[in-house]
């Protein structure tokens, strides 16, 4: 033991002044250790040292005028106290021990049986127990690869940190970044470059922030920044510029000299809450709107924000409802041959009526992502489109499929494929005549993040069930990739098509570029959001044999659907 730990600092924290005086004369008489003794008298002194407590233990009477070493405990466990805490009483009981130990105490001594022998190991095992306790939770909640602090620690940082601000009367911001087409490096370069990457990005978040300010990595490309002692949003405005200026500086890393930006979103105390969750919760709209701004952009949580937030909640609960109450409608858009206009099959698209608002599917389908609700959403899709396959059967039609968006979360829930067959076999619909379709920037998502995702799809495709890739074209996929998904069929994205609200294709190249890459991989083809004669004309041409949009129709509603079915082409509207 080195003359460090030999000096340890004591806080009594006692109401009786005469028990006081004993235990300091003890701890006096110590030869191993040298005591430094403070007295606290009353709970509430006690209570403002569990947030930066001087002392390395504390010695609490367990009864203190009308409170007890209960309230004190759990107070301590709130503001993750960091010293430990032995409990003394003068009152004979069996179950008290028990008790405090359970609440986070370090030991219980009663105060007729202490001697310096007993005071001394008790205090040496105490606080010898609490660094290790500290040390471990430090190994666990820890980046592996940075060093820095995960979330889980960010947010007990920040929660002691708020503790400190409400008492000072002070302010903090809490910032949260993520590097701008940062998955583009990892696709383009690899994963070990794109890890040095984070290495460096974490040195040089370091390098600007004071002692003070806590910085962690909360996943992927994301970190969070707590900034304390602020005298206004204009010191943690600058220190965000500061960031943004160390971070976008150009990288060498693995021979290639790499031009990362990054975006922050912040939210403040006390303007914008005064708890963890909340802040945190804000500072991430933040980001969401500093992203959707550009490269290099910080953005302030704001009451416009604020706004959309409480829609945000108010979707939430609204989609809860209707989950609850079956107000969602499943429109069918339908797929068709380029050469003729004959109808091949149809895509599920789901809508909703919130009061008497018609909520876009770009408005709910995020929330329901962020809330996890698209899962139980996903199987109400899945389930509707086959009962409407079923009524097709019964009407004789039973070659045309319906294909159903599925979200990367369903299959990461481990619950999809088996949903899907309990629903085929209970329908006794033909698998053929399903098709699942999932975005190609989520699978590539689902893919690095869980190989679980991929071997699902190849599950999904050994049932007979088609799979699709959406969106094509808008993520950073390359043929190498592509060939490792078990999809049978590739849809070019409407903004391919006709983006650019003109007569002509909106991007013939990328449209050529994928058909091409399409037949040599034995996938089909079909076009979104076709508009026009030209565009059919020029899709035709290039080889692209299936499509759908609003030259031929909008989506449908069941009823309208199954003319359509019946008659195997466009009906006249």
């Amino acid at each position: 033991m080195n003359d460090h730990d030999k000096h340890i600092r004591v806080h009594i924290v006692d109401d009786d002044p005469a028990d006081f005086l004993i235990i300091d004369e003890l701890l006096l008489q110590s030869k191993r250790f040298q005591f430094e003794v403070n007295h606290i008298s009353s709970i509430s002194e006690a209570r403002q040292e569990l947030i930066d407590p001087q002392c390395d233990v504390f010695l609490l009477d367990y009864f203190l005028g009308p409170e007890t070493a209960r309230d004190l405990l759990i107070e301590a466990r709130k503001v993750h106290c960091p010293a430990p805490i032995v409990v003394l009483t003068g009152v004979e009981s069996g179950t008290l021990d028990d008790e405090v130990i359970q609440l986070g105490a370090a030991d219980f001594l009663p105060k007729g049986d202490m001697t310096v022998s007993l005071l001394e190991r008790t205090i040496r095992h105490a606080i010898q127990h609490k660094r290790a306790e500290l040390e471990l939770e430090q190994m666990v909640k820890r980046d592996p690869l940075t060093g820095l602090g995960n979330r889980l620690l960010f947010e007990e940082i920040l929660e002691g940190s708020l503790a400190r601000c409400k008492r000072a009367g002070t302010r903090l911001a809490v910032l949260f970044m993520d590097l701008d087409r940062f998955k583009e490096i990892n696709d383009s370069l690899g994963h070990p470059t794109g890890d040095l990457l984070l290495l460096l990005i974490a040195d040089r978040l370091r390098s600007v922030m004071r002692e003070s300010d806590f910085v962690a990595r909360i996943g992927g490309d994301e970190f969070t920044i707590l900034i304390e002692d602020l005298h206004d949003a204009e010191d943690a405005l600058n220190v965000a510029r500061k960031i943004i200026q160390a971070v976008s500086q150009p990288s060498a890393i693995g021979g290639h000299e790499l031009n990362v930006s990054a975006s922050i979103g912040m939210a403040l105390f006390p303007e914008n809450g005064d708890a963890p969750i909340k802040l945190m919760q804000k500072a991430d709209i933040a980001l969401y709107e500093a992203k959707r701004k550009g490269l290099n952009s910080v953005q302030c949580f704001t009451s416009n924000l604020q706004t959309q937030l409480e829609r945000h909640l108010n979707i939430e609960k609204g989609l809860r409802h209707a989950l609850e109450h079956d107000h969602f409608e499943l429109m069918l858009q339908p797929q068709w041959d380029l050469r003729d206009r004959r109808i091949a099959g149809f895509e599920a698209l789901i809508r909703w009526r919130f009061g008497s608002e018609l909520i876009a599917p770009s408005d709910f389908i995020p929330v329901a992502e962020k809330t996890g609700l698209i899962v139980p959403i996903g199987e109400w899709l899945l389930q509707t489109a086959c009962r409407y396959l079923v009524k097709w059967r019964e009407l004789g039609v039973s070659h045309y499929r319906i294909s159903v968006n599925v979200s990367p979360l369903q299959l990461k829930t481990g619950h999809f494929v088996e949903t899907l067959q309990s629903t085929l076999k209970s329908t006794a619909i033909a698998a053929n005549l399903l098709e699942v379709e999932i975005t190609e920037d989520s699978l590539l998502d689902g893919h690095e993040e869980n190989p679980k995702v991929q071997q699902d799809l190849s599950r999904i495709r050994e049932l007979g069930v088609k799979i699709a890739i959406d969106d094509f074209g808008t993520g950073y996929s390359s043929l190498r990739y592509l060939r490792q998904f078990p999809a049978d069929v590739v849809k070019i994205d409407k903004s391919f098509v006709s983006g650019n609200g003109g007569e002509a294709l909106a991007e013939p190249e990328i449209c050529r570029a994928v058909v091409t890459m399409a037949d040599s991989l034995g996938m089909d083809v079909v076009a979104e959001g076709i508009e026009t004669i030209s565009q059919l004309t020029r899709l035709r041409a290039m080889g692209c044999r299936m499509g759908q949009g609003y030259l031929v129709s909008e989506p449908l509603a069941f009823d309208e659907a199954t003319q359509w079915a019946l008659a195997g082409e466009a009906v006249s509207r």
